[in-house]
């Protein structure tokens, strides 16, 4: 059975907080280090099919909108890495 996460980015302001929801929504282990690159390594490592819709991304604050581009290419490259591993990502 998949498992399925929706992430709904909508008025996340920050970057941290956005790593904060992240780590809580995707029950990251405890030593998940709020960065690109533990966020890599932790998707990579997922076991189970997961399937991550992520919303809400054009209405989040500035600070994560400069962001985005590189959270792209991190889910990008886990996805290339962990077959198990697949985002759905949406304007809205």
């Amino acid at each position: 059975m998949m498992r399925k996460i929706r992430l709904d980015m909508t008025n996340i302001e920050t970057v941290r907080a956005m790593h904060i929801y992240m780590r809580y929504a995707m029950d990251f282990p405890a030593y998940y280090g709020c960065n690109l690159d533990a966020l890599h390594d932790v998707l990579a490592e997922i076991g189970e099919e997961t399937q991550v819709t992520v919303t809400g991304m054009a209405r989040t604050g500035e600070e994560v909108q400069r962001w985005l581009p590189a959270f792209r290419r991190v889910i990008e490259d886990a996805m290339e890495e962990n077959p198990k591993l697949t985002f759905v990502l949406t304007e809205d």
